[in-house]
C-alpha cells in the first residue's frame, strides 16, 4: 500500500510538471515555415556559415522558448523578430519540433546535440562576432563537384541554344529554357559562376524571340551563392537585381519587389561593377533586399554606381541584412546615399567600405539614410554632399550605431559630422572618427553634426573641424546627451564654436573632455544653455587625468552598474551579458599618461587606433 501511495503521488507531481512542459509542436508543419528560415540557418537547420548557429538536434523546448524571446523582444535582434513577427505559439512550436527533429551536423540523434550549442543559440542571428573577424577566409573553400559553363574561351558567343536570352556559354543549362544556374552540390543554392548569370536572376527570358517559364518572381526568391571571382565589365550598365517597384520609390511600396532569396558571395570577389541608373530610387548589386533576407561575404571591387536614392554599391535600400559586405569604388546620387548601402531599414554588420560618395541629402561613407542597425563596420572614403553628410552615416533616425567608426575627409554645408551627419532620437556608442570635416554652412562636429534628441557615449573625434555657425570637436549642435566622450582635433568656425560642442541648445555634457591646446578652444560649448558641468577640459600636459579616477570611464570593481556604460557589446545582441562584464572586455584602453584612450570594441581593437 505504502508503494502505491508512493507511485500515486508520483503520477499526480508528474500530471502537475506537465502543465510547465510545452505541448510539442508538428514537425510537418514546422518544415514549411523553415522556409523563411533557410537564409540564415538552412531548410533543416544546418547552417553553412560560421556566423548563424546549426538548430539542427536541438532540444525543442529549448528552440521555442528562444523564438519566443525574440519575438516578445526579450531577445533584441531584428532579424530574429522580424522573421517570426504575427507567428502564433502553435506556429513557433511547429518550428521548434521541425528543427528538433532534424540531425545535427555532428550526426547524432535528433535532440542529443545540445552540448555547448546554448551560447550560439543565445546570440542567434545576432551575428557572432567571431563570425565577422574572418568569415571570408572560412567561406573559401568550396566543394570539388561545383561546376560552371565554360566561358573562358568564348566560344559560343551568339549561341543561344534555347533561346532564354543567356548565351550557351554562360548556361549552365543550355538545351532547358526553364533554368540557367544549377546546385550541384545540393546545398539549396543556385551557383553564380558569372556576371551574365547574375543579371539573368532578373533578365532571362527578356528581349524579342526570348522566352522561359521561370519566373522573375521564382527567380528572385531563390538562394544564390558565388562559386568563383567574377568581372562585371561585361555587362556595361547592370541592372540590380531587386527594385522599388513601378513608381522607383522605395517610399511606396517598401520591400514588395525587392529580393526575397538569399545570397552568399563566399568570400569571393566582384570586380568593375557599373551602374548607371540616375532616375530611380534603390541603385546596386542588389537594388532592395526584402525584410528577413541576407546578403553576406562578398567584396566589391572598383565599382562605379549612380543612382537617384537609395543608392549603394552592395545594396540600393536594405530591409534584411547585409553582412561581412565590402567594397571599393564610388558611388553618387540626390538623396540617401552610402558607400556600402544607400538607405538601411535593416541590419549591417561586420562591413566596410573604402568609396569615394557624393550626393545632396542624407550622405554617407558606408550608409547614406537609415532607422536601424549597424553593428562593427566602418568607413574609409571621403564623403561630400549639402545636408545630413557623415563619415559613415549621413542621417541616423532612430537608429544604433555600435562599435564601429570612420576615418575619410567629410564636407558639405549643413548637418556635416566625421560619423553622423544629422543624429536624431538614436543611439552613438563605442565609436570613433578621425577625418577632417568642413561645414559651409550649419552643424559641424567632429564627430556628429547634430546630435538632435539622441545620446553619444563611449567616442571620441580626433579630425579637424571648420565650420560657420555651430561647430565642435564632437557635435556642431547638441540638445541631447554626450557622455565618455573626448574631442582632440583643432576646431574653427564663426559663431558658437566650443571644444565639445558649439551649440549645446539644452543638451547635457557629462563626464567628457577636450585638449584645450590642440582644439584652439577654452570652452566645452560656445553658448551658455543646457548643462556643461559635466566637462573638462585637458591641455597638453594633461592627458593622464583621462587615466585617473578623474575620468570614471574605467570602473575600479566589478560588477558595476549600468554596464553599458563600461563595456562592450561584442556579440551584437543589444545588451550586456554576463560573460561579457569583464574587466578585459572593457570598451576604454586608457593607454599610458602621455595617450589618450582608445576603444576596445570597434574592428582592429586597440592595435588600429594607436599604430
Amino acid at each position: 500500500m505504502r508503494q502505491l501511495g508512493v507511485l500515486r503521488w508520483l503520477t499526480i507531481l508528474l500530471m502537475l510538471l506537465a502543465g510547465n512542459v510545452i505541448a510539442a509542436g508538428d514537425p510537418e508543419r514546422g518544415r514549411a515555415l523553415a522556409s523563411a528560415c533557410a537564409a540564415c540557418h538552412g531548410a533543416d537547420g544546418k547552417s553553412p556559415s560560421p556566423a548563424f548557429p546549426i538548430l539542427a538536434g536541438q532540444h525543442e523546448e529549448y528552440l521555442y522558448t528562444s523564438l519566443k524571446a525574440y519575438q516578445q523582444r526579450g531577445r533584441d535582434n531584428a532579424i530574429m523578430s522580424a522573421t517570426i513577427v504575427g507567428k502564433s505559439d502553435r506556429q513557433l512550436k511547429d518550428l521548434a519540433a521541425w528543427f528538433a527533429s532534424q540531425r545535427g551536423l555532428g550526426g547524432g540523434s535528433a535532440n542529443t546535440n545540445a552540448s555547448g550549442v546554448a551560447a550560439a543559440v543565445t546570440a542567434s542571428g545576432a551575428l557572432l562576432a567571431e563570425g565577422g573577424s574572418d568569415v571570408a577566409t572560412v567561406m573559401t573553400g568550396l566543394p570539388d563537384e561545383l561546376r560552371c559553363p565554360d566561358d573562358s574561351s568564348g566560344k559560343y558567343p551568339d549561341l543561344d541554344s534555347d533561346t532564354d536570352g543567356l548565351s550557351d556559354q554562360y548556361d549552365a543549362a543550355p538545351n532547358d529554357p526553364n533554368e540557367f544556374v544549377l546546385d550541384t552540390n545540393n546545398d539549396g543554392r543556385y551557383e553564380i559562376c558569372s556576371i551574365q548569370q547574375l543579371q539573368a536572376i532578373l533578365t532571362l527570358g527578356d528581349g524579342a524571340g526570348n522566352a522561359t517559364e521561370l519566373s522573375t518572381d521564382a527567380r528572385i526568391r531563390r538562394d544564390y551563392e558565388l562559386v568563383r571571382n567574377i568581372d562585371a565589365s561585361g555587362i556595361e550598365n547592370f541592372q540590380p537585381i531587386g527594385d522599388c517597384g513601378p513608381t522607383g520609390n522605395c517610399m511606396n511600396d517598401l520591400d514588395k519587389y525587392g529580393f526575397k532569396g538569399s545570397f552568399d558571395g563566399r568570400g569571393h570577389t566582384i570586380s568593375n561593377l557599373n551602374i548607371n541608373s540616375p532616375d530611380v530610387g534603390g541603385v546596386g548589386l542588389f537594388g532592395v533586399i526584402s525584410s528577413g533576407k541576407v546578403v553576406r561575404n562578398i567584396e566589391l571591387r572598383n565599382a562605379t554606381v549612380n543612382g537617384r536614392a537609395g543608392t549603394g554599391t552592395i545594396v540600393g535600400s536594405n530591409f534584411g541584412t547585409v553582412y561581412n559586405c565590402h567594397s571599393t569604388g564610388s558611388v553618387s546620387g540626390r538623396f540617401a546615399i552610402g558607400g556600402l548601402v544607400g538607405a538601411n531599414a535593416g541590419n549591417v554588420s561586420f562591413s566596410h567600405a573604402s568609396v569615394n560618395v557624393q550626393g545632396e541629402m542624407a550622405v554617407g561613407g558606408l550608409v547614406g539614410d537609415q532607422n536601424a542597425n549597424i553593428f562593427s563596420s566602418y568607413a574609409t572614403g571621403m564623403v561630400s554632399g549639402g545636408r545630413g553628410v557623415g563619415g559613415l552615416v549621413g542621417l541616423n533616425t532612430r537608429g544604433r550605431i555600435i562599435s564601429s567608426y570612420a576615418t575619410g575627409d567629410v564636407s558639405g554645408g549643413k548637418e556635416v559630422g566625421g560619423l553622423v551627419g544629422l543624429n536624431t532620437d538614436a543611439l552613438l556608442a563605442n565609436s570613433f572618427s578621425t577625418g577632417s570635416v568642413t561645414g559651409s554652412d550649419v552643424n559641424a562636429g567632429g564627430l556628429v553634426g547634430f546630435n538632435s534628441k539622441s545620446r553619444i557615449r563611449n567616442a571620441y573625434a580626433t579630425g579637424n573641424v571648420r565650420g560657420n555657425a555651430g561647430v565642435g570637436g564632437i557635435s556642431g549642435n547638441n540638445n541631447g546627451v554626450v557622455f565618455h566622450s573626448y574631442a582632440t582635433g583643432t576646431i574653427e568656425g564663426n559663431e558658437d564654436v566650443g571644444g565639445l560642442v558649439g551649440k549645446n541648445a539644452a543638451g547635457t555634457i557629462a563626464a567628457s573632455t577636450w585638449g584645450t591646446d590642440t582644439t584652439g578652444q577654452r570652452r566645452a560649448s560656445g553658448t551658455e544653455e543646457g548643462d556643461t558641468s559635466g566637462a573638462m577640459s585637458m591641455d597638453s600636459e594633461g592627458i593622464s587625468l583621462l587615466n585617473g579616477e578623474v575620468s570614471g570611464w574605467s570602473p575600479d570593481i566589478l560588477p558595476v552598474a549600468n554596464p553599458e556604460y563600461y563595456f562592450c557589446d561584442t556579440d551584437g545582441s543589444g545588451e550586456i551579458e554576463v560573460a561579457e562584464k569583464t574587466a578585459a572586455n572593457y570598451a576604454w584602453d586608457m593607454g599610458n599618461s602621455s595617450q589618450f584612450p582608445v576603444l576596445t570594441c570597434v574592428p582592429g581593437g586597440v592595435a588600429r587606433q594607436r599604430n
